[in-house]
C-alpha cells in the first residue's frame, strides 16, 4: 500500500510545521499498515532478508524520485546499542541500509553515528515520552560528517523522535542536510 503523496515532513505533517524537527525531510514509500507492516515485522524480528531487499528497492524507488540524491553524501544507519547489537547478533536497519547505499551507489557510512546509550524500546512508550527517552542518546563522528549531506535510514517513521534525535547529533557534528528515509510510516491520527 502506498502512502499518497509519500511523507514529507515538512509539507505535509501538521506538528512538523508547529515544531519543526531536526531533519531536512522525511520519506517514505509505504503506510506502516497490512502487509507492509507484516513485511517489516517479519524482516526485523524473524529474519526474512528477502523482504529486506524488497522493501530497500522500494524505499531506493522513492528516494529517487523525492530526494535531492545528487546532493547526498553518505547513507547512515540509525545505530542500535552495542549491547543490543550483541544480544541480537545482528542489526536488520544496517542490512536495510547497505542494500539502499548500493542501489542508490552512494557510500554506506554505518560508523558515522552511534548511540552513547541504552535507551528504552520507543514501540512501547507513548508518544510525548518518545522525544525524552531518545534526547542525546546519539552521537556522530565529526571527521565522518562534517560539511556532508546524510540520508539517515531507519525501518519504521512513527513519531519522528528517533530521527530527529540523530539528525541533532548529525547536525552538532557539522552535517549540513539531514534526510531521512523509511521503509514505512505510521499512520498519525489528527
Amino acid at each position: 500500500m502506498t502512502l499518497p503523496g509519500a511523507y514529507d515532513a515538512l509539507r505535509a505533517c501538521a506538528a512538523c510545521r508547529k515544531a519543526p524537527p531536526a531533519f531536512d525531510a522525511a520519506r517514505a514509500p509505504w503506510q506502516y499498515t497490512g502487509r507492509t507492516c507484516a513485511a517489516v515485522q517479519q524482516f526485523k524480528y524473524h529474519r526474512r532478508w528477502r523482504l529486506g531487499r524488497w522493501l530497500a528497492r522500494g524505499m531506493a524507488a522513492d528516494a529517487r524520485s523525492a530526494l535531492p540524491l545528487a546532493e547526498v553524501d553518505a547513507i547512515v544507519p540509525v545505530p542500535l546499542h552495542w549491547l543490543k547489537r550483541r544480544l541480537n547478533g545482528f542489526h536488520a536497519v544496517e542490512r536495510l541500509a547497505h542494500r539502499v547505499a548500493r542501489a542508490l551507489e552512494k557510500p554506506y557510512a554505518p560508523r558515522a553515528l552511534r548511540r552513547r546509550r541504552w535507551t528504552a524500546t520507543q514501540t512501547r512508550l507513548a508518544w510525548q515520552r518518545r522525544a525524552r527517552n531518545v534526547r542525546g542518546a546519539f552521537a556522530a563522528r565529526q571527521q565522518l560528517v562534517c560539511d556532508q549531506t546524510v540520508l539517515l535510514v531507519d525501518d519504521v517513521l512513527t513519531s519522528g523522535a528517533t530521527a530527529n534525535a540523530c539528525a541533532l547529533a548529525l547536525k552538532a557534528a557539522g552535517a549540513r542536510r539531514v534526510f531521512v528515509l523509511t521503509a514505512a510510516r505510521t499512520p498519525r491520527a489528527s
